[in-house]
């Protein structure tokens, strides 16, 4: 079968999103979100590849969106992966890195990765993984380590007045947030920078979303942030960055947070690093789970030969580090 592998070009948008409608359509694409994602992100744009047959019809997607991060002070880039897809029509064409997944796959890795970013990585289902593994050069970092507890109860007025922190919901973020990762990231080793301008994009500014970003303050300087969102009666703990000299921070905004939406239960992404934030959802009573889709972090290495070695011994990240929240 003749396929026209290329990279994306303006006016390919509808092409992009009726492929999309195709491939999950228990989900819902609209171009607000797509532009969010491919075409405005503050740190580089348009980095997809697309398959079209012989009558240029799309039938294969394959994209990742640059994403900053932090390893012991070192900047990085690294691509998320996500949204890939092809037409179920060409689903039985070739095998491995001839089919239209594999070649669009490989392209983006020659266009946009090769020489270019330290690495790629995303969280894969497990036949997404097993086709990663064999045929993408993709490694598998671990399991995503899920955690799950109850409804925390809410604290007094009195015990909020007396510690001396204040919670708030955010709808624009400062140079404030830039002084707190920048004293706080030490802390974390290797981790995305979650700066203004990330949280911003990431957060803020997302289409649709309904995201909510609390944050906190010990005698009116930012001790830390956490960005949530519902699904269903759980409340997704979906991001977080706190000073570490305030280790009760966080189960006060989970307690305050816990009161306007009043869910059954909590659920995160989290890895047991680093030791001291382990500690601090040990201390809350989270209780390791096994991820409800089996999802797995996957790397594929570019020029940080080592990256796999790297995110198993010192990687923090979350749900919101990827595209599923």
């Amino acid at each position: 079968m003749l396929v026209d592998v290329r990279r994306f070009r303006d006016g390919d948008e509808p092409a992009v999103l009726d492929l999309f409608a195709r491939s999950f359509p228990h989900d819902v694409r609209t171009r607000e979100a797509f532009d969010w994602k491919y075409r405005g992100n503050p740190f580089g744009n348009a980095h997809i590849s697309l398959a079209f047959d012989e009558v240029q019809r799309l039938v294969g997607h394959y994209a990742g969106y640059p994403v900053p991060f932090v390893d012991r002070g070192r900047p990085l880039i690294a691509h998320q992966i996500g949204d890939t897809m092809t037409d179920v029509s060409v689903r039985h064409v070739g095998r491995g890195p001839s089919s239209i997944l594999g070649r669009t796959a490989l392209h983006f890795y020659e266009a946009f990765c090769e020489g270019r970013v330290a690495f790629n990585f995303g969280f894969n289902v497990a036949n997404i993984q097993k086709f990663s593994l064999r045929f993408l050069r993709s490694d598998r970092v671990e399991p995503v380590p899920y955690r799950v507890r109850g409804p925390l109860p809410q604290a007094s007025r009195a015990e909020r007045w007396l510690s001396g922190f204040r919670m708030e919901l955010v709808k624009e973020v400062t140079a404030e947030w830039d002084d707190l990762f920048a004293r706080v990231s030490h802390d974390y080793e290797f981790l995305v920078r979650r700066d203004a301008q990330y949280v911003r994009w990431r957060y803020l500014d997302a289409a649709n979303a309904g995201y909510t970003v609390a944050a906190i303050r010990k005698w009116g300087r930012l001790a830390g942030w956490s960005v949530f969102r519902m699904r269903g009666e759980t409340l997704i703990w979906g991001d977080a960055l706190f000073d570490r000299r305030w280790p009760e921070a966080a189960g006060i905004v989970l307690r305050e947070v816990s009161e306007v939406f009043n869910p059954a239960c909590i659920a995160a992404w989290f890895p047991p690093r680093p030791s001291w934030w382990d500690a601090v959802l040990r201390d809350l009573q989270f209780e390791s789970a096994p991820e409800p889709q089996d999802l797995s972090l996957m790397c594929v290495p570019f020029t940080m030969a080592d990256a796999t070695a790297r995110m198993r011994e010192r990687l923090y990240y979350t749900i919101g580090d990827g595209d599923l929240f």
